[in-house]
């Protein structure tokens, strides 16, 4: 087991639960979930595993409901937030439709896939290149450093098994000002409350890290970057799949699955955390410090008045 949390470093961790084939910890302090030995994980053998042509076959089964509830989704996010478009640079695009839709959008792709069998599926269907990899710094040409207006990685995020040295990478590759925008499942989710320690979230053993709001943005925190919005979302069919299950019930109202679903998102429910941020600039690091400064000093002031 971990002596410490690989996030707040507390010693207040404890067992989750225990899989047929690895475990799972809890941390205390910070509300982490994570598998533990990181360090002695075969990445690649994870990923070509899992992510085989079974896989792609099943992607390609649903392509369209794909495209309808997550890359549009996502080329919507992309377009909102950064409007004059430019050089997008996504990790982990799997299959390739999002990279596709932001090609055709005008913006300049590149993608890092480390699943062979992706690869070939997203040349053969999309006509996209891309570099069949693990992420790792140096798959990149030097010369793209600095010029990215965007990098985005759709649960990815979840897969690192290092993601403080992972983010602190991207920040060599985005343009001054540029934007990082990326998905989690939500560790807090209803999925998560109605499976318990059976969600597939938890049962899916690629899952190394699982995260809630208040870690993720404490991760974020650490390494300075400024966190632009956060929020949660549901999707409606998973939601239907779920409430038919608990009810025995096959047709729901739908202004109830509505309704649960806006609930649902308010409360930081939702199935997956959306989150986009940038770097801190030197002048917003600086005036934290200068809050936290003045904030020390009143506390001195206080305490050497009671003093008196």
């Amino acid at each position: 087991m971990h002596e410490s949390c690989p996030l707040c470093h507390s010693v207040q961790i404890e067992l989750f639960h225990e899989y047929p084939s690895f475990s799972l910890i809890s941390c205390k302090d910070c509300d982490l979930v994570f598998r533990p030995h990181l360090d002695q994980l075969n990445a690649i053998e994870i990923v070509t595993d899992i992510y085989d042509a079974d896989w792609v076959a099943m992607r390609n089964q649903y392509a369209k409901k794909t495209f309808t509830e997550h890359a549009i989704f996502n080329i919507l996010l992309l377009e909102m937030w950064c409007p004059a478009k430019g050089k997008l640079l996504e990790i982990g695009p799997g299959t390739g439709e999002m990279l596709y839709l932001a090609r055709e959008a005008g913006w300049q792709v590149i993608g890092v896939e480390p699943s062979p069998a992706s690869c070939a599926y997203a040349h053969d269907r999309y006509g996209l290149q891309l570099i069949h990899s693990l992420w790792d710094a140096s798959v990149l040409d030097e010369e793209l450093k600095g010029s990215f207006d965007a990098i985005v990685f759709w649960h990815v995020l979840e897969h690192i098994s290092n993601p403080k040295q992972y983010l602190e990478e991207l920040k060599e590759f985005l343009k001054p000002g540029g934007k990082i925008l990326f998905s989690v499942p939500n560790k807090k989710s209803f999925t998560n409350e109605l499976l318990g320690v059976y969600s597939p979230l938890y049962t899916e053993s690629d899952h190394l890290f699982h995260y809630s709001r208040n870690n993720l943005q404490s991760l974020l925190q650490q390494g300075a970057w400024q966190v632009l919005t956060i929020f949660s979302r549901e999707e409606t069919n998973r939601l239907e799949s779920h409430l038919q299950k608990i009810t025995g019930l096959t047709d729901l109202p739908l202004t109830d699955i509505m309704r649960l679903s806006v609930m649902l998102q308010s409360a930081f429910q939702g199935h997956e955390i959306f989150c986009i941020a940038t770097q801190q600039s030197q002048n917003t690091t600086m005036n934290e410090q200068e809050v936290n400064n003045a904030d020390e000093e009143t506390q001195a002031d206080s305490f050497h008045g009671c003093e008196k």
